[in-house]
Order: structure tokens, then sequence, then C-alpha cells
């Protein structure tokens, strides 16, 4: 919520300093505004976790991962989901529930952890998939959009920085 209202703000701020003719406010400003916006969506809005029927797809900043189900050994949900490969590797999930706080027990009972819904799919669409050997193999790789748009912020950035150069 926070990551839009940044978002909405520096739009807006550069609209209305576009809007009154300050274009050298505008130059100056577009690419921090950028950087900024990028990192937030990259940090907060972009992690997600896809499932399909051959794969789990991890999408962490600047990373993805394609995980078959027939590789997947084991899903667990420590502070964020974990899924374990039978390579032996570790997939953290950014953009998964995180650990739910414990129902309040009554006096003498065990407090009760509750499974995230999220979880709880995850884990049936794997239960029923494990089985299925057509995903081939766990892909990583970068996650080109974030990537590419990433890149688009830098050099409106380079490209601030070097009117701030000039104009001075």
């Amino acid at each position: 919520m926070a990551a839009g209202l940044v978002a909405v703000l520096g739009v807006f701020l550069l609209g209305d300093a576009a809007v009154r003719g300050s274009w050298d406010v505008v130059l100056r400003a577009v690419g921090p505004v950028a950087v900024l916006v990028w990192g937030l969506w990259v940090l907060t809005y972009r992690p997600c976790i896809r499932l399909d029927d051959h794969a789990v797809t991890v999408v962490n900043p600047l990373r993805r991962t394609v995980v078959p189900w027939h590789a997947v050994a084991d899903v667990r949900l420590r502070w964020q989901i974990v899924v374990e490969t039978v390579g032996g590797r570790t997939v953290q999930c950014w953009g998964g529930p995180s650990l739910p706080r414990p129902k309040p027990a009554r006096r003498g009972e065990r407090a009760v952890l509750r499974q995230p819904d999220e979880m709880v799919v995850l884990l049936d669409r794997w239960s029923e998939r494990r089985d299925d050997a057509t995903g081939g193999d766990v892909v990583r790789g970068w996650d080109r959009p974030a990537v590419l748009v990433g890149a688009g912020a830098l050099a409106l950035l380079a490209v601030s920085l070097l009117s701030l150069w000039l104009g001075a």
C-alpha cells in the first residue's frame, strides 16, 4: 500500500512539474523517481508464486525459478514458503504468505498454528501432480521484465545525473 502511494505521489509531482513547464525539474527528478518506484515494485509487488499443471513458478526480486512438480521434495512454511527440490536446493518464496500468528489457546491448551489458504492450495496441487514427470528440470534465471524495467530506470537516472552535471 505504501509503495503504491509513493509511486502515485512521484508520478503526480512529475506531472505537476511538467504541466507548469518546469522541464529542468522533470529532467532532474525523473531518474531518481523511476529508480525508487522500480525498487518498490520489485521488492513489494512483483514477487509471487504461480501454480500450473506442470510446475510451480517462484518470482523473487530479479530472479525467477520454475520447479516442476516431480522435482519438488518438500514444501514448508517458515517465515515464508520454502520449496525444497529433489536436488537439495531450496527456493525461498518472497511472494507467498508469511507465518501467521498462533491462535490464542485456552488455559492448559497448546496454541494452534493455522495454515494459510495459499499454503493449503500449494500442498494440494503438489500432492495431485507430484507423479507427473512432464515438467523437465528446475530452471533458474533472471526475471527479465524486472531487469529490463530496472535498466530503463537506471538509464533515466543516468540522464538525470547528466543533466544535473551539465546544468551546474
